[in-house]
């Protein structure tokens, strides 16, 4: 049989070396799919908002925007921000004092 210059120990390794690098590039490839998948994942486990959290944030502006008894013993009341602004802001525009009350420019 003839050889026609082909050296079948070389031809040998280096189809050996292609297929062991071809399926470490593969395998590569897919550990990287599935970190990126994993990084999106938890990217938006960090932006959901959680429930409870939810629930403290309605508590917190039920709080701020409702009439309630604190202590009735105390005659304590607590009123919404918008309604005691208006005595604050009241006074000051009865003093004058245009240095008290905010423009929205710098001084």
């Amino acid at each position: 049989m003839a050889d026609y210059g082909i050296q079948i120990g070389k031809l040998f390794f280096v189809g050996l070396l292609s297929v062991i690098l071809m399926l470490d590039i593969v395998m590569g490839l897919e550990a990287l799919y599935y970190w990126q998948r994993d990084r999106g994942e938890t990217a938006d486990d960090l932006n959901r908002v959680s429930p409870k959290l939810e629930k403290l944030l309605a508590a917190q502006q039920t709080r701020l925007s409702d009439y309630r008894m604190v202590d009735a013993k105390k005659k304590i009341v607590s009123i919404t921000i918008g309604r005691a602004m208006e005595p604050v802001v009241a006074e000051l525009s009865r003093r004058g004092s245009a240095a008290a009350v905010p423009t929205g420019e710098p001084r």
